[in-house]
């Protein structure tokens, strides 16, 4: 008996235990400038040591054959040639820390948290919190692995940032105590990270003593970023290129080495830069080809002609003057599209930027050259000193008086990701998305310019569209299928003989982040299929949401606003949401509100990875066109207004059509602005879960109040949702429509919950029906053309005011006292008898105000015009009226009213 228990104990043993940590790792290094000789032998000792397999990188040529042997690469950057293509194949690309956190843990790490992707911000850290509010923290958990980080809930010498709001937690302690390598930080900080979309520096954010909780006196010091050398200029043909010295002496030039490069004719290069360049070329190893057909390599300065067309579509690297000049000042191949300057411009600019004037402050160097460039290549005009004509002006932070002033003259004051993203993506972004209008305290934001990447989806889609039958795919051969399958299987039974090492792929990431997308989780591209990750951006056909039907002639009539409203039914299965079991319900319901509040494309991920065929996978990301999602909002702390609650999901909704597949039921999407609700108030752990019930409904909260189709709250108030919301003319219903839905799992008809108040109707003086039949004949245009100034220490701020002005179509102006003022008239009088335009400013009865009186009539008068300083209750009831009228009781006079 003891020879047979012996037996089975051998049976039991898992033969794979006893094998080296990295037994089943064929892998490389690719060498670069932030990965030092002596950290890449390091790296490669500590591999090979635990029984992975070397396949020599060829430096000559920038590349490693034969790429489908390797499972691993090791690079400190995603910038090398084979890159994208070692993500179509399923290698995972790592980042040198991989390994010593692999050996630290005893077991292979995830390589996701660990990948060089620069859109990934959170690669490399290790986050843990300290007095941090649960739900503050899940939130900061959730963010940090969608961005490619690593959340413990135990300090660890592994850890890099402890999120703290005091250094007199217990865990801050022992980090000191133990003089730990981690930072400690304020909450703040990461808040800052995901709103950008970028990781900003930590310094003003650390323990003890945070500079972003003290008074800011001075601007924040400017900071050099490395991804604008170079790159500050498209077309730099009055410069000639020399190669970087070397410490070793003279250097042959070999970044060219067996590439075959052609110059077009429109670089308009003279004979002498001409023969130049080709000498440099030769010379490294390379060759000049005149033919499109001979070269691998195509340099132009725009993006059109046949040539252009044929060297896109065939995969070859294409890159302009500036693009060139770099690779050989560095040495080192670098992608194209790595820097916005370094590929071909559109000769006619970005559609929408021609009417756009563009100013830029608080950069400088060749940050400002990169950014005046910029503005040039969008097709706007740029100015070196802002006027009063500009529309927009671009500042790295808003600690100066030139944004004080652009404030004052209704001028769009954004960072450079608005002009970055917008080039990038071929489209002007709106300046809704916040994360476009958002200046970190006591950071200069010029540290982060130049990061965004350009897109191969966006460039195909716009500038050389494939034919179906030409994609990629199509062209693909018997022999690459089967190479392909071939590798997928290899790398599965790799992967099956790891266990649990967690193991996954490294991630596909859009080359940009969308905006409202900045803490999307990507998709894992494992060999396996994807990884339990709900959020991949996807190529599949979205069709539209139904839009509400607008009612006709302003008749309040359920049939004529929108067909069989009877009452809409959605199923709802009981004790199950996205499959999530009644036991776990609470927690995993917080986190998968956090993720749709941050991704509202996960809805098409979850019914697109049960389609046949599955989610799209490998080369089909670059080669089909992909339906941009609308930008979404964020979420504000239910104390953000007073009388307001939080309640913004942000998410753009869609109806997703399955291929091949008829929908069980046609369900109808509603974009629901609440305010006001007290019922997650009363009682807060149980909004996550009812916020997943309205969501599985087709409803969609939002604070996009121009997007509202229903406006829920339990009176008619004077909150900003409310006023603002009445402008797009939605069902206004009271809180217990909301009610319904949650109790019942379907989503009756709104006609059947219609907001009544005849107490405040009566009060204010209008009727709320009628204001929403004049709301839907003014289509925001109710103050079309009207400039309405507006003091900065008016009750309720003069944000919440410009908010409503803007909603009904007009400008609103910060008046700080300036008389030189350009004003600008409205298009028609007010009346026959009038000759002269009334000028409104909003205004309460401080003496800082009332200072300020004077001077706006001096600027009234300059302007021919009467000026009218009234209380800010005159533009409420517009708003919420929906006409314009007058009542002499809203205006303050020297004595008041």
């Amino acid at each position: 008996m003891a020879h047979v228990a012996r037996a089975m104990d051998v049976d039991e043993t898992n033969p794979f235990d006893s094998l080296p940590l990295f037994h089943d790792v064929f892998f490389t290094i690719v060498p670069s400038p932030d990965f030092s000789e002596d950290a890449r032998l390091k790296a490669e000792r500590s591999l090979k040591d635990n029984g992975a397999q070397l396949i020599p990188f060829n430096a000559s040529t920038n590349t490693v054959e034969p790429l489908n042997e390797i499972t691993h690469i090791i690079a400190a950057t995603s910038d090398f040639p084979q890159y994208d293509d070692a993500l179509d194949r399923y290698i995972h690309v790592v980042k040198p820390s991989w390994i010593k956190h692999s050996l630290d843990k005893g077991k292979q790490s995830n390589p996701r948290q660990f990948s060089p992707d620069p859109k990934l911000i959170m690669s490399d850290v290790v986050m843990c919190c300290a007095d941090i509010p649960e739900g503050d923290k899940e939130a900061i958990a959730g963010g940090c692995l969608a961005m490619g980080g690593l959340f413990s809930e135990n300090l660890s010498k592994l850890t890099t940032h402890l999120i703290a709001l005091s250094i007199d937690d217990e865990r801050c302690q022992r980090a000191v105590l133990k003089n730990l390598s981690c930072k400690i930080v304020l909450p703040h900080w990461f808040d800052d990270c995901l709103r950008l979309g970028k990781r900003i520096s930590e310094t003003p954010y650390l323990l003890p003593n945070p500079e972003v909780l003290r008074k800011q006196e001075k601007p924040p010091a400017q900071r050099i970023s490395r991804d604008v050398v170079g790159a500050a200029s498209p077309h730099p043909i009055n410069q000639l290129p020399s190669p970087s010295p070397s410490s070793d002496g003279p250097r042959q030039l070999d970044v060219f080495h067996k590439k075959s490069v052609m110059l077009s004719s429109d670089l308009g290069l003279g004979p002498e830069l001409q023969k130049t360049l080709s000498d440099l070329i030769s010379s490294g190893g390379g060759a000049v080809a005149n033919k499109i057909e001979m070269a691998d390599t195509y340099v132009c300065r725009y993006r059109e002609g046949d040539d252009y067309v044929y060297a896109s579509q065939h995969g070859m690297d294409v890159g302009n003057l500036a693009w060139l000049y770099f690779l050989i000042t560095t040495n080192r191949w670098t992608s194209p599209l790595r820097r916005l300057l370094h590929y071909p411009v559109p000769r006619n600019g970005v559609p929408g930027f021609e009417k756009y004037i563009i100013s830029v402050s608080n950069y400088s160097g060749e940050a400002r050259a990169y950014l005046e460039n910029l503005v040039k290549a969008c097709g706007a005009e740029f100015t070196k000193t802002m006027h009063q004509n500009n529309t927009h002006l671009i500042t790295a932070h808003e600690k100066s008086e030139k944004c004080e002033a652009a404030k004052d003259w209704n001028i769009n004051v954004i960072n450079h990701l608005w002009i970055e993203e917008s080039y990038a993506r071929y489209q002007v972004q709106s300046l809704s998305v916040k994360r476009y209008t958002h200046f970190p305290e006591r950071i200069n934001l010029g540290e982060v310019i130049g990061q965004t990447q350009l897109d191969r989806t966006v460039l195909e889609k716009n500038f050389y569209p494939r034919p179906k039958q030409t994609r990629k795919r199509a062209q693909e051969s018997d022999d690459e299928v089967e190479q392909r399958v071939n590798n997928q299987n290899r790398t599965s039974a790799r992967k099956s003989k790891r266990g649990d090492n967690d193991a996954q792929s490294t991630p596909v990431l859009p080359k940009f982040i969308d905006p409202g997308k900045e803490n999307m989780t990507p998709c894992s591209r494992g060999a396996n299929g994807p990884a339990k990750s709900n959020l991949h951006e996807l190529a599949a056909d979205v069709a539209p949401y139904d839009k509400k039907k607008k009612r006709k002639d302003g008749v309040r009539n359920s049939h004529e606003r929108r067909s069989s409203m009877d009452e809409i039914t959605t199923p709802y299965k009981q004790g199950s949401i996205n499959g999530t079991t009644p036991a776990s319900r609470g927690a995993k319901d917080k986190a998968m509100s956090r993720i749709h509040e941050n991704a509202a494309d996960i809805a098409q991920y979850e019914r697109e990875k049960k389609r046949k065929g599955g989610v799209i996978h490998g080369k089909e990301r670059r080669s089909l066109d992909t339906e941009e999602l609308a930008p979404r909002g964020k979420k504000r702390q239910s104390t953000e207004l007073e009388d307001e609650a939080a309640t913004s999901d942000g998410g753009e909704s869609c109806t997703i059509a399955r291929v091949g597949k008829r929908a069980k039921s046609e369900q109808v999407t509603y974009k629901l602005v609440l305010t006001s609700y007290t019922r997650w108030q009363e009682n807060p752990k149980a909004e996550a879960s009812e916020r997943n019930i309205l969501r599985n409904l087709g409803i969609h909260l939002t604070d996009d109040t121009s997007k509202a189709d229903i406006l829920c709250a339990p009176k008619i108030l004077r909150t900003p949702k409310f006023v603002c919301s009445i402008a797009n003319a939605p069902y206004v219903v009271s809180s217990s429509f909301l009610d319904y839905c949650i109790k019942n799992k379907k989503v009756p008809d709104p006609e059947q919950y219609l907001l009544q108040d005849r107490e405040t109707e009566d009060r204010l003086g209008f009727r709320l029906a009628d204001a929403l039949e004049r709301a839907e004949a003014n289509k925001h245009k109710l103050l079309d053309t009207w400039q309405i100034f507006c003091t900065e220490q008016v009750r309720g701020g003069f944000e919440t005011f410009k908010q409503i002005i803007e909603a009904n179509g007009g400008a609103c102006l910060r008046y700080q006292g300036r008389t030189q003022m350009q004003v600008r008239k409205r298009k028609d009088v007010e009346s026959q008898e009038e000759t002269k335009e009334t000028l409104y400013m909003l205004s309460g009865e401080s003496p800082v105000e009332r200072a300020l009186w004077p001077k706006f009539r001096l600027m009234a008068e300059k302007a021919d015009m009467i000026p009218v300083i009234c209380k800010p209750d005159w533009l409420l009831n517009l708003a919420m009226s929906q006409e314009i009228l007058w009542d002499d009781k809203w205006e303050l006079g020297d004595e008041g009213t």
